[in-house]
């Protein structure tokens, strides 16, 4: 038939290669006998891990109708159609791109509404019912007190009851993501679960990087109990990190537990250029590691700009006010596996290998017998390979259908998207036999089965963020458009008097962070904005419920490191005792304090308004109309706003960000779309 060619650079690349010995033997015929009655190994699926960080965010914060589109990529007939989703179980500290808030930021005082994860699981389920769920920790509420205790194993059964009160079923439980192994937490975990009406729940371990985390199927080797604890074998980046999927490893010790091996984490991947990582690394998980489930990370980047791990992810939506979105190459190489095989199918032995030199192909069987599906893709077994079209010859035997053959594929090495899950000229296996070439670059999915879909979609028009900002609730009980990088601002019941709601920092102690911070503890902050916003005032109502909090205003936040301590930016603040500062922040240093005094010191439960604003290169620093300090300063130019804390329960009341040099201003119109925070009030 006739060869289906990659982009015309590339494909000049190999076509005008000279014919040597070496490119001939490059340039390849491989034979595959797919036997139905070659069952091997059953195919647990693909899914992706919402959490190490605030990385699915702003998904909530969409409108509608573009916000179902997109989880209909995520979830949906003709998407990704993932078949398990991984939680993050909040912890109020950051875990990668921002911190996601606990349930039970203090003993024994439970929000089972808690975060925007519940809403996310809701909404995969209502759009696959079979889709799996799994939960993992990144960080913990303080009081749980260290890793591994047994006040943790009590929290994450709390946890496991909200899921229950959303309806919500959780198939699998993780420890601590990279945080090694605790043979007792496990083994407590267990009989928890047991004990709690949980029996059903697996837990998966270790969640660990690869280089270690199969010392735990060593432990289960010489541990019975571990080994009856312990249902999944999950490990992190099995296939490198960041994923390539050239060589996946895993030691014999744990092929011979019986347990099914898991990439528990595979990421790092661009969200496009790494498509081909993706492909790559589902056939050969299998082909060389005997994996049989996979969890991309992150599921999405729906989060403010400038943070450590941008570019990630199945969907672009960074955009929460317009609403746009952009879906990325790597929802289609996972496509090319989900859409055609489900959890529950077999991988068939003897046919999953090599593709020549540069490639590989995984055959999976149906249930019933007689469905098959072929997952072929040509991207290269090296880094920097030079690859050639792979040419194959499939036998059908075993009961298996023949017959028509239906054929899909997308271009990895294309950044245009009408290369992308292309169904192409179905294909006939008369006699159970058919050929097919393989372009270098590529992923073709082949199948008895229909059913298969791209789906598509217009988005809405670009556009950021824009002033003014109003805070108000959003779909969860957090801020819409804010974003916590450090603790929890979530909201809760106005103190001081007042009536409605405001935004709290309820993170009263230190959390259990997920890596201990090297020097210095980080405070507790969230941000709102765009990278365009200049000359603005960002002021809040704050009371404190104590005598030794804090309370910030932030401005002109750019980028972050991956300490959450370091970002570019400047920060307003004031303590209960009266100390007030201006400082500036860098992403590669320490921060600076440019200003500083003392007033006199505050009631806790009182309210009292504050506001800095940045004009050009004056920033001035207000309590209750009044300036306490203004400077000059030109470090940072433009960046997002925010407000901050320590770690002690602070409200915020009346967030807003307006134009500077003006009151704040009502587009023509009226209010935002997102509304007005019906607590505001003048002070």
């Amino acid at each position: 038939m006739p060869l289906v060619v990659a982009s015309s650079a590339f494909l000049g690349a190999w076509v005008l290669a000279p014919a040597t010995a070496s490119t001939a033997a490059s340039v390849s015929v491989t034979s595959i006998t797919i036997n139905g009655k070659r069952a091997g190994a059953v195919f647990d699926g693909i899914g992706a891990i919402s959490g190490g960080g605030g990385n699915s965010r702003y998904l909530i914060d969409y409108p509608a109708t573009p916000r179902a589109k997109i989880l209909n990529y995520l979830f949906g007939r003709g998407g990704a159609e993932l078949q398990m989703l991984k939680l993050e179980i909040g912890g109020d500290a950051n875990s990668s791109d921002g911190s996601e808030p606990s349930v039970e930021h203090a003993f024994r005082q439970i929000d089972c509404q808690s975060g925007y994860e519940w809403w996310l699981a809701e909404q995969a389920h209502a759009r696959d019912p079979r889709i799996k769920l799994y939960g993992l920790q990144w960080a913990a509420p303080g009081w749980v007190g260290s890793v591994w205790s047994k006040a943790d194993v009590r929290y994450v059964i709390k946890w496991l009851n909200c899921a229950k009160s959303h309806g919500l079923k959780i198939s699998y439980l993780g420890g601590w993501n990279e945080n090694r192994y605790n043979i007792a937490w496990n083994e407590n975990m267990r009989r928890a679960l047991n004990a709690n009406g949980y029996r059903s729940v697996k837990i998966v371990g270790a969640d660990d990087v690869s280089r270690r985390a199969w010392n735990i199927a060593r432990a289960m080797a010489a541990s019975p109990a571990l080994r009856a604890a312990i249902s999944v074998v999950g490990v992190h980046d099995t296939c490198g990190f960041p994923t390539t999927g050239y060589r996946c490893a895993s030691p014999h010790i744990a092929r011979r537990l019986g347990k099914p091996l898991w990439e528990s984490e595979l990421g790092g991947m661009d969200a496009n250029t790494g498509a081909g990582n993706m492909a790559r690394s589902i056939n050969n998980g299998y082909i060389q590691a005997k994996i049989t489930g996979y969890l991309e990370w992150p599921l999405v980047d729906a989060m403010p700009p400038g943070l450590p791990f941008e570019n990630r992810g199945l969907v672009t939506a960074d955009q929460p006010e317009s609403g746009f979105y952009h879906v990325n190459r790597i929802t289609w190489a996972i496509a090319q596996t989900t859409q055609f095989v489900k959890p529950g199918w077999r991988h068939v032995n003897g046919a999953n290998a090599a593709l020549g030199n540069s490639g590989s192909y995984n055959s999976y069987e149906a249930p019933n017998g007689r469905d098959w599906s072929l997952v072929a893709q040509n991207g290269g077994a090296a880094a920097g390979q030079f690859v050639f079209p792979q040419t194959i010859n499939v036998r059908l035997t075993g009961g298996l259908r023949t017959g028509t053959v239906h054929v899909w594929e997308t271009n990895l090495l294309s950044a245009d998207p009408s290369t992308w899950f292309v169904r192409q000229p179905d294909i006939s296996a008369a006699g159970g036999r058919f050929s097919y070439s393989i372009p270098p670059g590529y992923v073709v999915s082949f199948t008895s089965t229909r059913g298969q879909k791209h789906y598509t979609t217009t988005p809405n028009a670009p556009g950021p963020i824009t002033l003014p900002y109003l805070a108000s609730r959003d779909g969860s009980n957090e801020g819409w458009g804010l974003a916590s990088q450090e603790g929890a601002f979530v909201y809760r019941r106005c103190l001081g008097g007042v009536g409605g709601q405001c935004i709290e920092q309820e993170a009263g102690q230190v959390p259990v962070w997920w890596h201990a911070p090297a020097a210095g503890t980080p405070t507790p902050y969230a941000i709102v904005g765009g990278p365009s916003w200049q000359n603005y005032t960002v002021s809040a109502s704050v009371l404190f419920t104590s005598s030794a909090g804090w309370a910030s205003l932030i401005g002109r936040f750019g980028s972050q490191a991956r300490d959450p301590r370091l970002f570019t930016g400047y920060k307003a603040s004031l303590s209960a005792t009266g100390i007030w500062q201006i400082t500036r922040y860098s992403d590669v240093s320490g921060p600076v304090i440019i200003a500083h005094g003392r007033l006199g010191a505050f009631k806790p439960g009182t309210w009292h308004r504050t506001s800095f604003t940045l004009d050009n290169s004056s920033l001035s620093f207000s309590l209750n109309g009044k300036v306490i300090k203004r400077i000059t300063d030109t470090h940072w130019s433009s960046g997002l706003a925010g407000i901050g804390s320590d770690w002690d329960v602070v409200q915020f009341d009346g967030l807003t960000v307006s134009q500077a040099g003006g009151p704040l201003a009502v587009a023509a119109g009226g209010w935002p779309s997102r509304g007005w925070h019906s607590g505001i009030r003048s002070w």
